[in-house]
């Protein structure tokens, strides 16, 4: 596959701040019939929820990556931590995401093969990108990092024409 094409392929996993990992990974088995399946040695706590097949499709994050910044934990919708999409194309992505200036931040899971893209959409929903490297000529193997902070002005640049 060309290094120039860049596209979403399909829905990766939702993330959650779970205030009590417990009780939250016991609601995913027993109402929802999912299990707990591998998951990378993240230096926090969490669990990785998916199907018989092994696919991880809720990723659940405990102790204080689950609290907001003023130390509480979120209510409804304000506990999906970020939405992830199986994407080809880094590359191109990265490119993509310099010429709209938009800030991103470039991380690898640890003992994986995949790299991460995380950008905010315009309602500051936080978008993660995952790309397996081993279909990604030419993408780097390190990280490049970055602070990624919503800035609602950045996304001035979508909005459509004036009717």
């Amino acid at each position: 596959m060309s290094t120039d094409v860049c596209f979403v392929r399909s829905l990766a996993h939702v993330a959650i701040k779970a205030d009590d990992l417990d009780k939250t990974v016991a609601f995913y088995e027993r109402v929802l019939g999912l299990r707990r399946v591998p998951r990378p040695p993240f230096p926090f706590p969490g669990a990785w929820l998916g199907r018989d097949d092994g696919d991880a499709i809720v990723h659940l994050y405990g102790g204080e990556r689950a609290r907001e910044e003023g130390g509480g934990f979120a209510r409804g919708t304000g506990r999906v931590d970020h939405v992830s999409f199986w994407a080809r194309g880094y590359l191109a992505q990265c490119e993509r995401l310099q010429r709209h200036g938009l800030p991103y931040r470039d991380q690898r899971p640890p003992e994986t093969t995949l790299a991460q893209l995380f950008v905010y959409d315009p309602n500051g929903v936080l978008l993660e990108l995952t790309y397996d490297l081993r279909d990604e000529p030419g993408a780097p193997a390190a990280a490049r990092g970055g602070e990624l902070r919503f800035d609602p002005s950045l996304y001035a640049q979508f909005a459509s024409p004036p009717r």
